[in-house]
Formats: C-alpha cells, sequence, structure tokens
C-alpha cells in the first residue's frame, strides 16, 4: 500500500466515500427505522437494506484495494533441475540446501534446517505480522503468526510436517457511554488446507502502523496477512522434485501441502 506523504487520488476517494457512506447510510437507517414504525414496512425494509448495500461495498472495497497491494509480495523461486523419481531421491543435504537456498530479504517467511535424531528438522517460519491502529476513539492491533515444521528421514527420503498458527486482537474504544477493550488469542497445531489469515484497515482520523518482515511502516491504511499456500507450496515442490514422499502419499494428503 502506498507511503505516498501527501493525500493520494485513492486517499481522498476513501476519506469522501467513506463519509458518504456514514452520513447517507445513517440517513437511510433512521428513515427506515421510522418508516416500520408508521406501519410503511416495505419501504422501511428497502432503505435498511439501501443502507446495508453501502457498508458492504464500502468494504469490499478496502479488502480488494488490500489483496491487490498483498498481491505484489515476493514470491519463493524453485530451483531449476531434472525432477528425480521416487526410490532415486535426492540426498537429504541437497534437498536441504535448495530449500534453504530460496531464502531471500524479500519473501515473508524465513526457511531453516538443523539436525534432529531421526534426521534434519526444516523449519518455516512466516515473519513478524502485526498492525496497530489509532483512531479518534478506536485503538486496536492485530497480529498474526505461522510455523511450519518438517522433519526429513533420510533413510527413507520420506517427510512429516506440522503446522502452528495463532493470532492475537486487542480493541480499546471510548464513547459517550464509557470505555470498553477486549482482547483475544488463539493457537493452534494441526495442517491447514488453502487458508488465510487477513485484516486490511484503513485510518480515518489517526495513523496506522504495520510492522512486518521490512520493519515498521506508517500510513493511512495498512494490510496484514498470512497465506500459508505461498511457503508451503515451494518447499513441498522442492522435495517432491528430489523424489521424497511423505509416509502415506495420496491425494487427500497433498491437499494439505497448498
Amino acid at each position: 500500500m502506498s507511503d505516498a506523504q501527501g493525500p493520494s487520488t485513492d486517499q481522498q476517494f476513501a476519506v469522501v466515500s467513506r463519509r458518504i457512506v456514514f452520513v447517507v447510510g445513517s440517513i437511510f437507517f433512521v428513515g427506515g427505522v421510522l418508516s416500520i414504525l408508521n406501519d410503511q414496512l416495505l419501504l422501511g425494509i428497502v432503505l435498511i437494506l439501501v443502507a446495508a448495500a453501502g457498508v458492504v461495498w464500502r468494504g469490499m472495497w478496502t479488502y480488494r484495494r488490500g489483496q491487490r497491494a498483498l498481491a505484489d509480495r515476493e514470491r519463493a523461486e524453485v530451483p531449476d533441475g531434472p525432477v528425480r523419481a521416487v526410490g532415486a531421491a535426492a540426498p537429504v543435504e541437497d534437498v536441504v540446501a535448495q530449500l534453504v537456498g530460496m531464502n531471500s530479504d524479500g519473501l515473508p517467511y524465513q526457511i531453516d534446517a538443523t539436525r534432529s535424531p531421526d534426521g534434519v528438522r526444516v523449519t518455516v517460519q512466516w515473519k513478524h505480522e502485526e498492525m496497530r491502529w489509532q483512531t479518534l476513539f478506536v485503538r486496536g492491533s492485530q497480529a498474526y503468526a505461522w510455523r511450519m515444521e518438517v522433519d526429513l528421514d533420510p533413510t527413507k527420503a520420506q517427510y512429516r510436517f506440522v503446522e502452528h498458527s495463532g493470532k492475537a486482537s486487542v480493541r480499546a474504544a471510548a464513547g459517550p457511554l464509557g470505555a470498553t477493550a477486549y482482547g483475544n488469542w488463539t493457537w493452534q497445531k494441526g495442517k491447514t488446507s488453502g487458508g488465510t489469515s487477513a485484516s486490511f484497515v484503513e485510518g480515518a482520523d489517526g495513523q496506522v502502523h504495520v510492522v512486518g518482515q521490512t520493519g515498521t511502516r506508517t500510513s493511512w491504511e495498512g494490510a496484514v496477512v498470512i497465506k500459508p499456500a505461498d511457503a508451503k507450496v515451494p518447499v513441498f515442490t522442492v522435495l517432491r522434485n528430489n523424489g521424497w514422499r511423505p509416509p502415506r502419499d495420496w491425494s487427500g494428503a497433498r491437499l494439505f501441502e497448498k
């Protein structure tokens, strides 16, 4: 997302459209409630639905902007080379070298390898993803974490893996009726398929601070996202290209490698 010092066209549109949706939507919603109270049920429902449609449209616009910005993230380059057949797998040292060799400062994750009692453990760790924002009445933060551990057995050219996923949310708001605050933290261990964790925020009256792999960035908008498939696909492509397989290789198991 843009870090421009002055307001860009997108930023100006965001501010204006947000105000229009808020003001017009409030008018339509109140008008809808009053219409229902005056026995004009159909008119009231239409006005409330129009107000809701405006809110949904504005939210989708923010979501699409965030998705476009995140689509520009760097992708890992899988090493070129011949694809080995099962039974003619590459040595574990060659596989580890290819996996670690995909590391880049621009990638949102880091690949490391360490010796384990049964072979080699490859750890794929998503770099820090956290966003903090403050507006006139609301302060919040959202953080995501993800790690995958892949155990390589060089005696069988097989691998096993498990994922660890976590997120933490904090919200605090002050208004005419007082202040409220809540927090939520979750951590899961298992395997995922095709999941994405993402948050997109615009700061109408304050600033948005995003902490990512390149440090902290301050802007009027921000996005944080973890998409495990971006890391899993290149890692398992390298393993399979080198003739390595899980103990039970079937179509259902392969779904968890995406």
